[in-house]
């Protein structure tokens, strides 16, 4: 769905981005990995056109990205952004103005675009906000809000960076099961995140950058299975891995991504352990 080749990115004399090249196919779940200034957020940008390639190229079903207007308006239609903080991406008066403003650019119908903001709303749970004041919502709900108005573009892609970060357990939840919903309806989806475990269970693939370069891309548990100099082992695998090697767990099973998958293969092994509870 997004080819990109060969791109190389600076800013002033510092290297963000170093010679990157990475398929992203259509319908897949994305975990993008790293330290601080690896080059995550850099790289996003480039995916919807906010920032430029130094060198290199993007292309989107098979065509060049090109950077005028026109075409720019057209990628962002395409490939939505949800920003680390929401107060960089709400500025209008109320929720429902906000969310319209994208639509509101798109040449509808007045009705098209208030379906679509109700829609956006009640898909993130925040309808009943529709008439508050952006100011005066919570972190949580700035998010939602945010990411509710990039719902309402209709986008084929959206990159989200630390969408995550600063929220409560709560709204963690609901914005994962809207994640959820909008991957099951065919949205491609690529997630910046500190959070391996997260990556481990969320995403179809994971990709591991540093310096500006990708070092690793593959499946979870091909990235997370081996050694990663560049990030730690999430907790559900550390834990499966150190039952099978002392002999409690056996290989002949799935293997677990969730911590309710782990729970039960142990407590399935309990249940055939010999008499005094060594393993078997």
């Amino acid at each position: 769905m997004i080819e990109v080749q060969g791109v190389t990115f600076k800013y002033d004399k510092i290297t963000a981005l170093n010679n990157v090249s990475i398929q992203i196919e259509k319908g897949l779940k994305y975990a993008i990995l790293g330290a601080n200034g690896a080059g995550k957020t850099t790289f996003l940008l480039h995916l919807n056109g906010i920032l430029r390639p130094l060198s290199g190229k993007i292309f989107y079903d098979g065509t060049e990205v090109t950077y005028d207007h026109k075409s720019l308006v057209k990628l962002r239609k395409r490939v939505g952004v949800v920003f680390q903080d929401p107060e960089a991406q709400l500025f209008s008066a109320t929720v429902a103005e906000d969310v319209s403003f994208g639509p509101m650019n798109l040449s509808l119908s007045l009705d098209e675009v208030k379906q679509r903001v109700d829609d956006a709303l009640h898909a993130c749970g925040i309808y009943e906000l529709k008439e508050r004041p952006t100011h005066s919502l919570s972190h949580g709900q700035k998010k939602l809000a945010a990411i509710a108005g990039v719902i309402a573009m209709k986008p084929q892609v959206i990159v989200l960076d630390e969408p995550l970060a600063g929220l409560d357990p709560r709204h963690k939840d609901m914005v994962l099961k809207i994640f959820a919903s909008l991957n099951a309806g065919g949205v491609t989806l690529l997630m910046s995140t500190h959070n391996v475990d997260l990556a481990y269970e969320w995403a179809d693939r994971v990709i591991v950058m540093n310096d500006g370069a990708i070092a690793a891309n593959g499946t979870p548990f091909e990235i997370f299975s081996g050694n990663n100099q560049y990030i730690s082992k999430p907790v559900v695998l550390e834990i499966y891995q150190r039952l099978l090697l002392c002999g409690f767990l056996k290989d002949d099973k799935r293997i677990p991504r969730l911590k309710d998958e782990l729970i039960d293969d142990i407590e399935g092994a309990a249940l055939n352990l010999p008499q005094g509870g060594a393993p078997p």
